[in-house]
């Protein structure tokens, strides 16, 4: 009989070990995927905002080649010219379709077939040559403008959410390495750090989130003060602190 306990006690330790390896390792694989998604959220955004700074940048260059087309017929007497910066034009307008939005690729499309009437009427000397190439331009100038306010209005919102989404999700992976220190009271200085950080990364969270954001971190970072209290007072209990901010934060996370 006391063999049998022996080997069972033997069997419970071994357990619990391995348990504990378990789920350090999981929570090991977590911080790693906290850090993919932070990079792959932070790519997906930047990659946005490169298509959109294309487009901007392309209709641009067909306002100023239209406007160029214009001068060449008016002041220049140059049908040559004329004809060559509307082609330039027409390249760009292209150049812009390629990273548009729907909408904006069918106002690319109308504008496009426009500059392919003026064009023909300059080859065919026609008296309103001037007038079509004029409110092209006009056109051209307004889309132009028209997309790039859109443009700084998106670039400045993707900006914020960026910046909080990074700072929420770093704040997620120094809890994740808090719940790992706080497994065994050694590490419990550590923990303390690591909760400290978090805190931290959502105090810079709050500069770009809503009113109902910042008030959704403030009770987080109430959360993570009771943990920190149960840390320095050496409570186990602190584990369980840890693990219930993760569940909300994750929960927060997929939400937004």
């Amino acid at each position: 009989m006391k063999h049998i306990n022996i080997i069972f006690t033997v069997v419970f330790i071994s357990s619990f070990i391995i348990s504990c390896k378990s789920s350090k390792t999981v929570v090991k694989d977590n911080v790693k995927t906290t850090t993919q998604n932070t990079k792959i959220f932070a790519v997906d955004l930047n990659e946005a905002i490169k298509k959109d700074a294309k487009t901007n940048y392309a209709l641009t260059k067909t306002k100023v080649a239209l406007l160029k087309s214009k001068i060449a017929l008016e002041v220049d007497k140059s049908e040559k010219k004329a004809k060559e910066e509307l082609e330039n034009a027409k390249n760009y307008l292209s150049e812009a379709k390629t990273t548009a939005d729907e909408k904006t690729k069918a106002e690319i499309d109308l504008l496009k077939a426009k500059v392919n009437t003026a064009k023909k009427s300059i080859e065919q000397k026609r008296v309103d040559a001037l007038e079509k190439v004029s409110t092209i331009a006009d056109e051209a100038k307004t889309l132009s403008e028209r997309y790039n306010k859109k443009f700084q209005t998106e670039k400045q919102k993707n900006i914020a959410s960026i910046n909080m989404k990074y700072t929420e999700l770093r704040a997620e992976e120094a809890l994740l390495r808090a719940k790992i220190a706080a497994q065994s009271e050694k590490t419990y200085i550590q923990a303390q750090t690591y909760l400290k950080e978090a805190n931290e990364w959502y105090v810079r969270s709050k500069e770009y989130g809503t009113q109902e954001i910042k008030y959704n971190i403030e009770q987080i970072q109430k959360d993570i003060a009771d943990a920190q209290s149960y840390l320095e007072k050496r409570d186990k209990e602190a584990r369980n602190k840890i693990a219930y901010i993760l569940r909300k934060t994750s929960e927060k996370i997929r939400k937004d």
